[in-house]
């Protein structure tokens, strides 16, 4: 069988081949997210890239299950599954292999995550996910955590312009308990509670005969969005207690917020139902200006680590960096413009010691550094050409004939020369080039 060279470069869709600059990108973004999960205290585990599908299955929805590759261990004839989602395996790991270590426990984890959606979907196959989790403590204080680190890592990584929307799935489960009785109902309603659909959620209630004030509370699950004044909205709406306290948790965790400042950067939604099975309490997702799809969330999810064996209260998030990436695009039109290598540094044999001596201190400092034999003085137009189209700041070039051995720093670009003595030479090459 022949191949055209586009069938070869063909691959399945959802998925993508990272070139250079998104490489480069992806991993400075996952440094940056890492170092600063890294300044809370937070330590990164490895959970493996699949699990027996009854293990697994215990601690992830029906619905993401769904969407999980299966496979057929060879030794076992057991099912097994590419994870598509990485909490229930810091679950299983917390509940199981970490078990006798003292809580809280604070967890992070870079990971690809694989989900199965239809071609025409648009919507990725294969995802990194960075995200950390909170196990132990039950408090306003871990809910706010999670968020204040959330905003802490975007604008870190340079994402100015971003919402987090803010739930409570205790109150919004609380409005909706009337109708636990009826599966198909209930799932209708949250269907057109999560898509805003007034009209289609008020005839279906109607429908339902459902009496008029329970209708009401529904209806206003729509309304319950915006700015700190939903709380007053939402107050005396039900009088479940599920309901009040979970608003009442939801504005301690508000007031912390506050306590930041980063009450800008919130939104209030107690009409979310996202991950309504699973969910227990504070949610939150998160939204860039002109970018569709949610660039991460997380919640309190308490439930989970029981279905494990050892229970206890938690709390986590997880980001789509492949997401964050492209809203990171959008606003930085200068993605490309770093470089690849700091210093080219070109000789000839006579110096070749010297120069693979100052390379190896170079590299040692933190520099990217790349070495060439044979230099030739008539050629630094044609090396300035390469090192241009390498994206290299810097040529360094010993001065030919020069008994002293100096060296001359070159723009690749401008073409400008600086010559210095051997002495210093690295502190001074810190001194004149970029970092």
């Amino acid at each position: 069988m022949t191949f055209s060279k586009k069938t070869k470069t063909m691959i399945p869709k959802g998925v993508a081949t990272l070139l250079r600059e998104g490489t480069f990108q992806r991993r400075e973004i996952e440094k940056e997210i890492l170092s600063t999960f890294n300044s809370w205290g937070y330590q990164e585990v490895t959970p493996p890239l699949f699990e027996y599908l009854d293990i697994f299955s215990l601690g992830v929805e029906e619905e993401a299950l769904d969407s999980a590759y299966k496979f057929v261990d060879r030794a076992t004839g057991r099912i097994m599954v590419l994870r598509p989602d990485v909490t229930p395996q810091i679950a299983r790991i917390a509940a199981t292999l970490l078990s006798d270590q003292a809580r809280p426990l604070r967890l992070c984890y870079s990971a690809n995550v694989f989900r199965h959606e239809a071609e025409n979907a648009g919507r990725e196959r294969e995802l990194l996910q960075i995200g950390g989790e909170l196990i132990g403590p039950s408090d306003a204080e871990a809910d706010a955590e999670m968020i204040v680190l959330t905003i802490e890592i975007l604008r870190r990584i340079g994402l100015k312009s971003f919402r987090i929307t803010l739930g409570q799935m205790e109150f919004t489960r609380g409005i909706l308990s009337p109708f636990n009785t009826s599966p198909a109902f209930f799932k209708e309603i949250r269907h057109h509670v999560a898509k805003k659909e007034a009209s289609a959620l008020e005839k279906c209630l109607k429908r339902e005969a459902v009496d008029a004030k329970t209708r009401k509370q529904v209806l206003s699950l729509l309304d319950l969005l915006g700015g700190e004044a939903v709380f007053r909205r939402a107050e005396g709406l039900s009088e479940n207690p599920a309901c009040q306290a979970g608003l009442q948790r939801l504005k301690d965790v508000y007031a912390i917020l506050k306590t930041y400042g980063y009450q800008d950067d919130l939104l209030i939604d107690l009409g979310e139902v996202r991950g309504f099975d699973y969910y227990t309490g504070t949610i939150f997702e998160i939204f860039a200006e002109g970018f569709g799809s949610e660039l991460g969330g997380g919640g309190r999810y308490d439930r989970l680590l029981k279905k494990f064996g050892k229970p206890a209260p938690s709390t986590g998030f997880a980001l789509y960096i492949d997401r964050i990436q492209s809203a990171l695009d959008k606003v930085s039109p200068n993605k490309n413009a770093h470089t690849w290598v700091d210093f080219f540094v070109l000789h000839q044999s006579d110096t070749i010691q010297t120069a693979v001596t100052l390379s190896a201190e170079l590299r040692s400092a933190g520099f990217r550094v790349i070495r060439k034999n044979g230099f030739k003085n008539d050629k630094i137009a044609m090396y300035r050409e390469e090192a241009r189209s390498q994206k290299i700041k810097h040529i360094i070039l010993f001065v030919e004939g020069d008994p002293k051995n100096r060296l001359a720093l070159i723009d690749p670009v401008t073409g400008n020369k600086q010559i210095q003595n051997m002495e210093n030479t690295l502190e001074w090459l810190r001194l004149n080039t970029v970092s």
